[in-house]
């Protein structure tokens, strides 16, 4: 079914980058995935078709200078050929997928293969052979096609004891580096996946820090962006003072147009306690420019 071929209007202002849900369907179920949190029973009907919407971040692109795009779900490459045209739209563009579908070949463009630990602990979350499965994608994909690709591991409270296992499980792995963010809860959620304060976070960004230093080239995340995640720091680049606050995140809602929700991780999320890492990179590349 066609929906509305108008997006919605978000009014004049600029920006440069944007984030899309484009499904909330997944073949993987997990635990700390905020599209299925909220045990929506919704969460895996697509309410837009693929012309709708690559006319809508078509026009959505050039009203608002969009020059950056992050292609999501769910699982983006359910939707490969949506995904795969309308990444060409923008100059720059992201993909973060599972990694279970392949490894999509998007020259110039980057893919992030989202990983939560070595293979028992990933597994536990993600489903058995999942690790194995994107370990062979990764090495059947073809390393000079111009893809930039990244692993990423989601930290949680449950898993922080195996970030050194995971970076030594794919350090020989044919991908362009490592990156580490940190679960991001829900308000008043106090779950073995979370910390119920910043502070006992402090120990798990210290081992992130020296795995950057013992693998400077392997592990991206900077060390100038850890340091302001710290408890002591962080609350000032959160909440109001979000940076992601400049980029337009879009949803699918009900009536089939995008909407625009508080946060790229919900609509729920706890601010305080906030460990994405894309939020204290803005910040941190916010500060220079300033």
């Amino acid at each position: 079914m066609v929906v509305s071929a108008e997006p919605t209007d978000f009014g004049s202002r600029s920006y440069p980058a944007a984030l899309v849900n484009v499904t909330n369907r997944c073949n993987l179920e997990c635990a700390h995935c905020f599209v299925f949190r909220d045990d929506n029973p919704n969460a895996s009907i697509d309410r837009m078709d693929d012309a709708t919407m690559l006319h809508q971040l078509e026009v959505l692109r050039d009203r608002h200078g969009i020059r950056y795009m992050l292609f999501m779900g769910g699982e983006p490459m359910v939707r490969r050929g949506l995904v795969l045209k309308a990444i060409d739209l923008f100059e720059q563009g992201s993909i973060v997928t599972n990694g279970t579908f392949g490894i999509p070949s998007a020259p110039g463009h980057l893919i992030t293969v989202s990983l939560d630990g070595p293979p028992a602990v990933n597994d536990s979350i993600r489903g058995q052979g999942v690790f194995d499965r994107v370990r062979r994608a990764i090495h059947d994909r073809d390393p000079d096609d111009g893809t930039i690709v990244m692993l990423q591991m989601a930290i949680m409270k449950s898993t922080a004891h195996s970030i050194e296992a995971f970076v030594e499980a794919v350090a020989d792995w044919p991908v362009d580096g490592i990156a580490f963010t940190f679960y991001v809860p829900t308000a008043g959620e106090h779950s073995e996946l979370a910390w119920d304060t910043n502070e006992e976070r402090d120990e798990v960004i210290d081992r992130v820090i020296a795995l950057k230093r013992r693998y400077p080239d392997l592990v991206k995340s900077s060390l100038a962006t850890l340091e302001l995640m710290k408890s002591d720091r962080c609350r000032e680049y959160t909440g109001d003072g979000c940076a992601l606050k400049s980029m337009l995140p879009l949803y699918v809602g009900d009536g089939g147009v995008f909407e625009r929700t508080f946060c790229c991780y919900g609509n729920d999320v706890d601010c305080e306690r906030c460990g994405a890492y894309a939020v204290f990179n803005a910040a941190r590349h916010r500060q220079s420019v300033g």
